[in-house]
């Protein structure tokens, strides 16, 4: 996995793995924790097409579950040693959602309550989505080297 760094020296190959993808994933977990409902009660001109497509809590679900499904096939795409490690996805996911919920509770002026199942459930289903997609990728072109090298 860190080819390049001295295999003597661990800190060296975390430090190595954390420039070479720490960055992406930190700009990832900005754009998923943007307060996009606090942009768009103070910039209108965001605020009219954002509340067009999420005018009610099925669509704040729909919504949801899409972002966590980007977020969570990039996530999976740079750092692919977490297709392998389901555990730690999903600790990752539950981390990424209840931090994604403080702060926009904190742009409300609120205190986070955690109450929001919608938006969970729907974070809960595109993370996993995600995941589910990378593991039948790695099955499916799995079993095409294998029949690649029987023929």
């Amino acid at each position: 996995m860190f080819k390049d760094a001295n295999h003597r020296s661990p800190w060296r190959r975390v430090a190595l793995f954390g420039l070479r993808y720490g960055w992406i994933v930190l700009l990832l977990l900005g754009i998923l924790w943007f307060p996009f409902d606090w942009l768009s009660e103070v910039w209108p001109a965001f605020g009219v097409p954002f509340r067009q497509v999420f005018h009610n809590a099925h669509d704040h679900f729909i919504g949801h579950t899409i972002f966590f499904f980007i977020i969570g096939m990039l996530i999976l795409y740079v750092i692919s040693a977490l297709r392998r490690q389901l555990h730690w996805y999903i600790l990752g996911l539950i981390m990424a959602a209840l931090v994604q919920e403080t702060i926009q509770a904190f742009f409300r002026g609120r205190l986070p309550t955690f109450t929001d199942f919608n938006a969970f459930q729907g974070d809960a289903l595109g993370g996993l989505g995600a995941w589910i997609v990378w593991f039948v990728l790695g099955c499916v072109l799995t079993a095409m080297k294998n029949q690649a090298v029987k023929t």
